[in-house]
């Protein structure tokens, strides 16, 4: 695969006051670790200054010609939150008339069933007159607003989870179908028939069921499209602009209908076609292969992926290279980091972390992890400019034949997990598997559904061509749905009749079979004579404080510390501007900011004797129950009750703990010997014994548990290694003799910002409310209702394999 088309950029949560030195020096940062970009999104923005004014966009556009003078590209997130389409509430504002519209079938015992239309005040995506209007805030207001150099230099506009009505699926919600008043009279002119009388057919079985179905929700799809992509689109275009943006519910054709109707449809319209690719760990292939196969069949220069949403802090370099390699592998080129918050207040902690690349663990290890990836991704197969050997046909219009809404009521919201067991359902899950099937294989293959090649496909000598894409092969999914035209033909008949080769629901073999890997000759690796591990303390060590809520807005917490006969430079540090702040009952009225951190200093008379540090805190501008607040020091956390493995990856106390002085580490396990929530990186050392070496000898780490780690040999850096390899070759002109190794060694993120007490500890989904401890979509669905637990969970931290030497050809066990 052509690695020069991959780019990285980061959704740039802009959640404070605009301060344009702050942003500039932020896209600097940024820039160092890898990004080539970033999409500009104010998000939970306090407006200062006020979003869309004239002071506003002053500094919107020195922040974009900064971006120019360093080489990034500047792409504009058209709202102020999500999902798109609302001007930050000004769309509502000035339009109060404007509604969401809906329909529900009621049915009740011993009366007559019938259809209730609801209506409320909000902004619809189905509604052209709010687009129009959004786009006169918004697009207009950029674009007049701007400074025509920064203006010419914007990339394009991304839009985020515009779906039906105001974002969220009716069906999924209550078991109800989208609506807007206008959409009998697009029936009657597509179909010359009323409208009304067939409704209920979209609830309840009958002779016509399935036609209304597919004719209603391909129409609905189609006002979707009419009401709020199009106009954009033809916006975007005329001002020479890109446009992209992904849909809500990607993951599966029944997710899809429940909240666009059909992905393929709306996808085609966009200049830059992309999803959301959700969570840490690669999900099944359906979309991120349909957003590829849309963005070359309507020729698109590129397609995007906004990447690694809510998965958590305590995401890896392994886990998000991997996650990187599989989206690549599906011809994913854009890459749309979500989501890098602009200040870490305490809110954007817990706002679907992690905020990548600036408040990671690992940040400085980042551009060797996408060195990393960019070496995976070039040995991957090229699809974009290959001929793909198959297409196959999801069956979109099949599912809409058997869809009752009420049946998405079960599904996941965030990720369309658990569709139902119906007619619908079981299309959906069967084509899931069937392509799960073919990509197995290794087949290149491609995506499509039965309107799109209706309406746009050719049919030739033993090809069908869609848009730029030809096929000789196509794979009919069970349940698909086809018209007839005027001679009685279905698309299926005229591709027989032209030779191509059609199968229905059975996978083709590979046209080559996988070749074989070469396998290195095995030679035992070496293993040096070489001194223990050393573990020296951090620069400082970090405590999460836990508070509770008291009446007036008072937040309290007591803190155990043994007696401190040096002292431990203690800090309380705040994510979030205090108001005041008492330790013992002694106020607090000074305190430093640096790097966005509100600190306090604590008097070593307050820590001499030892005791209780009884807290008392009060916020200056947000009610935030759970504040994100640290004791800082030279200080160890110990825990009063013992640690016990979760799993392979973490381990458990339930405290509590006492703030010790420092003593002697111990390198293997740096959680239990008073590290928990420590996020600086740990200098381990330890001295080798190298005999001469004439050919390329290579460094294993082994018994190893961080994130990262950088290496030094006599002080000359080696690079960086992580999971699951963790090698680094040495230099050809080391010497023989005693050598000095010396490992900075990275903790997991998850350690400091956590959730630490939720049942699960570092989980592969991570939302707002898995810090509260509320149970949600994100959760396990045996998760209990209050998933906080008493048990704090830690990702393992330290070393304690000793190292061994490959040289070339040789393998370890």
């Amino acid at each position: 695969m052509d690695v020069s088309r991959l780019t990285f950029m980061a959704l740039w949560a802009i959640n404070d006051n605009l301060d344009l030195s702050r942003l500039k020096q932020q896209l600097d940062d940024m820039q160092a670790t890898g990004m080539t970009g970033v999409v500009f999104h104010p998000r939970n923005y306090p407006d200062t200054p006020v979003y869309m004014s004239k002071a506003y966009l002053n500094i919107v556009s020195d922040l974009i010609l900064h971006a120019k003078s360093i080489g990034m590209s500047f792409w504009i997130y058209d709202e102020n939150g999500w999902p798109s389409g609302t001007a930050s509430g000004q769309v509502i504002a000035r339009r109060p008339d404007l509604i969401c519209e809906w329909v529900e079938w009621q049915e009740e015992a011993g009366r007559e069933s019938k259809l209730n239309f609801y209506a409320k005040n909000a902004v619809s995506s189905l509604d052209p007159q709010a687009t129009a209007l959004f786009i006169e805030i918004t697009h207009e207001g950029y674009r007049n607003g701007l400074a025509p150099e920064a203006w010419a230099y914007v990339t394009g506009f991304f839009t985020d989870e515009v779906a039906f009505l105001d974002g969220h699926s009716v069906s999924v919600k209550h078991g109800d179908i989208p609506w807007i008043s206008r959409l009998p009279e697009m029936y009657q002119a597509r179909f010359g028939e009323e409208l009304l009388p067939l409704l209920p057919l979209l609830f309840i079985e009958g002779e016509r069921s399935r036609e209304v179905r597919v004719r209603y929700w391909e129409l609905i799809t189609d006002a979707l499209i009419e009401g709020f992509y199009k106009p954009i689109q033809d916006w975007c275009a005329a001002q020479g602009k890109l446009f992209t943006g992904h849909l809500k519910g990607e993951e599966n054709p029944f997710f899809q209908l429940s909240y666009s109707g059909s992905c393929f449809h709306v996808l085609k319209g966009l200049t830059m076609p992309a999803i959301d690719a959700l969570e840490r760990f690669p999900g099944n292939d359906f979309y991120p292969r349909m957003v590829h196969s849309v963005s070359v069949q309507q020729g698109r220069e590129s397609c995007l992926v906004e990447a690694h949403g809510g998965s958590g802090w305590g995401v890896t370099p392994e886990s998000f290279t991997n996650y990187i390699v599989w989206l690549a592998g599906h011809g994913l080129e854009q890459f749309v980091l979500h989501l890098a918050q602009f200040r870490l207040k305490s809110e954007a902690v817990h706002d679907w972390p992690p905020s990548m690349p600036l408040h990671l663990t690992w940040r400085d290890a980042l551009p060797s992890v996408l060195d990393g990836i960019r070496s995976k991704v070039a040995e991957l197969p090229e699809l974009r400019s290959s001929q793909p050997e198959l297409l196959i046909v999801t069956p979109t219009r099949g599912i809409m034949e058997h869809f009752d809404p009420r049946d998405a009521m079960v599904i996941n919201e965030h990720n369309g997990e658990g569709v139902p067991d119906t007619v619908s359902g079981r299309l959906s899950n069967q084509f899931i598997a069937l392509v799960q099937q073919v990509h197995a294989t290794g087949v290149h293959y491609e995506l499509s559904e039965e309107r799109t090649l209706e309406e746009i496909a050719s049919v030739d000598e033993g090809c069908i061509t869609v848009g730029h894409r030809s096929y000789r092969k196509v794979l009919v999914a069970n349940g698909c749905s086809w018209t007839r035209n005027t001679a009685g033909k279905t698309i299926i008949d005229r591709m027989q009749a032209a030779g191509v080769e059609v199968r229905t629901g059975e996978v083709f073999a590979a046209s080559a079979e996988l070749s074989e890997q070469p396998v290195a000759n095995s030679h035992p690796a070496e293993t040096p004579v070489q001194t223990a591990w050393a573990a020296a303390m951090p620069a400082a060590n970090l405590f999460a404080v836990e508070f509770t809520a008291k009446e007036g807005g008072k937040l309290t917490a007591c803190v155990e510390a043994a007696a401190f006969s040096s002292n431990p430079e203690m800090e309380v540090v705040l994510l979030d501007k205090p108001k005041e702040l008492s330790v013992n009952g002694r106020m607090f009225v000074h305190y430093s900011c640096k790097d966005d951190r509100y600190r306090f200093s604590v008097p070593h008379s307050l820590l001499a004797e030892g005791g209780s540090l009884e807290l008392q805190l009060e916020l200056a501008e947000v009610d935030e129950p759970n504040p994100v607040v640290f004791i800082e020091g030279k200080f160890l956390v110990r825990s009063l009750s013992s640690y016990h493995d979760k799993d392979a990856r973490q381990q458990m106390t339930e405290g509590p703990f006492l703030l010790s002085p420092t003593s002697d580490l111990a390198a293997d396990d740096l959680v239990s010997a008073g590290l928990p929530f420590c996020g600086w990186p740990v200098t381990i050392t330890k001295s080798l014994e190298l005999g001469a070496c004439a050919e390329q000898v290579t460094l294993q780490l082994t018994g190893i548990n961080a994130d990262a780690a950088q290496l030094f040999v006599d002080g000359v850096e080696l690079g960086w290694t992580w999971g699951p390899h963790w090698q680094l070759a040495l230099p050809n002109e080391i010497s023989a003799g005693s050598h000095e190794l010396v490992i900075q060694l990275i903790p997991s993120t998850f350690n400091v910002f956590g959730p630490h007490r939720h049942v699960d500890g570092d989980r592969h989904l991570t939302s707002p409310d898995q810090y509260k401890g509320v149970k949600n979509f994100a959760d396990s669905p045996d998760a209990p209702n209050h998933t906080l637990g008493k048990a704090f969970h830690f990702v393992k931290f330290g070393i304690s394999g000793e190292i061994m030497l490959l040289r070339q050809g040789s393998t370890t066990a």
